[in-house]
């Protein structure tokens, strides 16, 4: 039931406010450790670059030093309008299941790929090494095939390690139709 509201909601977004090449210009990021004798957060910054394009960076330090193989992810997706946050969007995943039989689907299938590709994660489980997202490019070839209309977002990514949350990233976005030139 709640996959096909999703989908009907996302299909009368794609009609009433899609268009091909929306971007996202990211405003700024915040990381949080919910439990810091787990882990912490040695840098958590967006670094703009040229005509409204980003990249995020990530070192997250684990004091945990066993192999964590029960991870879960749970991404929430705000649309921020006269200060007040809708949830746009409710999504977990099993990160272990996912990364035996790569089954991202929906919003997930959007960001796991291109976050995989730049960070040092292998994509297997059990996680066993810090967490080094090294330059994570938000412009055209990343994520615009999100169908979600303009507007200003909040994407929070919150982190379950050994069935207790431990980290909660929020990162700021305006959807656009293009970058400034």
């Amino acid at each position: 039931m709640k996959d096909r509201l999703l989908s009907l909601v996302l299909r009368i977004l794609i009609i009433l406010d899609w268009s091909e090449g929306k971007v996202f210009k990211v405003t700024k990021m915040e990381c949080r450790t919910l439990d810091p004798s787990f882990t912490y957060f040695r840098s958590c910054k967006v670094v703009h670059r040229e005509n409204g394009r980003a990249a995020l960076y990530i070192n997250e330090v684990f004091l945990y030093k066993d192999p964590i193989d029960d991870i879960i992810l749970n991404l929430g997706i705000f649309k921020i309008a006269r200060n007040r946050r809708f949830q746009f969007l409710n999504e977990t995943l099993d990160y272990c299941l996912f990364s035996r039989q790569f089954l991202a689907s929906g919003f997930f299938g959007f960001l796991m790929t291109p976050l995989l590709r730049i960070s040092n994660v292998n994509g297997s489980c059990p996680l066993q090494q810090n967490i080094i997202i090294n330059g994570f490019p938000v412009n055209e070839d990343t994520i615009k095939e999100i169908p979600i209309p303009n507007g200003v977002y909040m994407f929070n990514l919150r982190t379950s390690m050994k069935k207790k949350w431990r980290t909660d990233v929020k990162v700021y976005a305006t959807r656009v139709d293009n970058y400034s030139k």
